[in-house]
């Protein structure tokens, strides 16, 4: 920069905001003063900024997850205040805390939280809304529905000492296998056998499904985004978007690891998944650090017409003490509301 005269200064400035694309720009606060209450944007930012910012403005914290915060006039300056309070509370913001804000599209902004270190807060990462302290409000729901721990540690530890169980084993990857085909053999009947295809010798290449729903656009994800951040509860819950291995292929549904070793058991097993008054049964496996929904996951995702971008909220409702199994309650937000149903497509099969 040396030698740059104020020409050149004032020209790369209007580059910088005037011909760079809207996701180059960034802006960082230091959490001082009222920060608890509002946040306010840099006033040299909302001047050059060319981009248009709604009155909601979408923060994504490290997570992945979204908060909905207001854009409002506050004397000279312009703050993000309603919603931004759970912001800060999820996220245990404290005094001299950093955050970098980038700008993403359509109101949306990244956010990367600092701490006194220097470094990024690693607990951030794990941040679900509207949740506090770890798993406290499992622990609740476990003590109002008197059951036992939720891992039943003389299973695992006789399971360590002696044996693996072949033949569980042995149902885990016919599960496994099953699932890549599309096959449902926890929910047997209709298009089973479509998903499942032929069995020869070119059953690997699975039978797939296509999207005949119009071409979705960002501001169809946004709209998705915003309805379910916009759902709170007081029950542990998380957020998955839609993905095509979740529902045109393969249809393995991840669940985010911290929700599923808070909430869900600990040794595969069947489920439930509930919409509404209808219920599914979904095969739940466990293979290393990973939680997984497959067997009875595709019927799922065919019976409630999941779509790529869709976002699925899924709520623990019974911790499957008794004779009742886990429960999670889904609550379906769509990206385009027209549902059209999946058509089959059927892969090239080599001679």
């Amino acid at each position: 920069m040396k030698g740059i005269c104020v020409k050149c200064k004032e020209w790369r400035k209007e580059q910088y905001w005037n011909a760079f694309p809207d996701n180059k720009h960034s802006f960082f606060k230091i959490m001082i003063d009222d920060y608890r209450k509002y946040l306010r944007i840099p006033r040299k930012f909302k001047a050059d900024f060319k981009g248009k910012l709604s009155e909601n403005v979408i923060l994504r914290g490290p997570s992945g997850n979204c908060w909905i915060t207001t854009l409002a006039k506050r004397r000279e300056d312009f703050v993000l205040q309603n919603g931004w309070q759970n912001f800060v509370k999820d996220h245990n913001l404290n005094e001299g805390d950093l955050l970098v804000f980038h700008y993403v599209e359509d109101s949306l902004f990244e956010v990367m939280i600092f701490d006194a270190t220097a470094c990024e807060r690693e607990d951030c990462h794990f941040v679900e809304p509207n949740v506090e302290g770890c798993c406290s409000q499992r622990h609740d729901i476990l003590k109002r529905n008197k059951s036992p721990a939720p891992v039943d540690q003389q299973q695992l530890k006789r399971g360590r000492k002696k044996r693996i169980n072949k033949k569980e084993s042995l149902k885990e990857k016919e599960d496994e296998s099953d699932n890549i085909k599309g096959s449902q053999q926890d929910n047997s009947g209709t298009d089973s056998e479509t998903r499942e295809g032929k069995n020869d010798s070119t059953s690997r290449y699975s039978t797939y499904y296509k999207s005949n729903r119009r071409t979705i656009t960002k501001k169809d994800m946004e709209r998705a985004f915003l309805l379910a951040s916009k759902y709170t509860t007081k029950r542990p819950s998380c957020k998955i978007r839609m993905k095509p291995s979740h529902v045109h292929h393969l249809f393995i549904l991840t669940v985010p690891r911290e929700f599923a070793d808070n909430c869900l058991p600990m040794k595969p097993q069947n489920i439930s998944l509930r919409v509404g008054s209808n219920t599914w049964k979904v095969k739940l496996n466990r293979r290393n650090a990973q939680c997984t929904l497959n067997g009875g996951w595709a019927k799922f995702v065919l019976d409630n017409n999941l779509e790529t971008e869709d976002i699925c909220v899924l709520e623990l409702a019974h911790t499957g003490t008794g004779q009742e199994p886990t429960t999670l309650d889904v609550h379906i937000f769509r990206a385009v509301e027209e549902v059209v149903p999946l058509e089959v497509v059927k892969p090239f099969q080599p001679q």
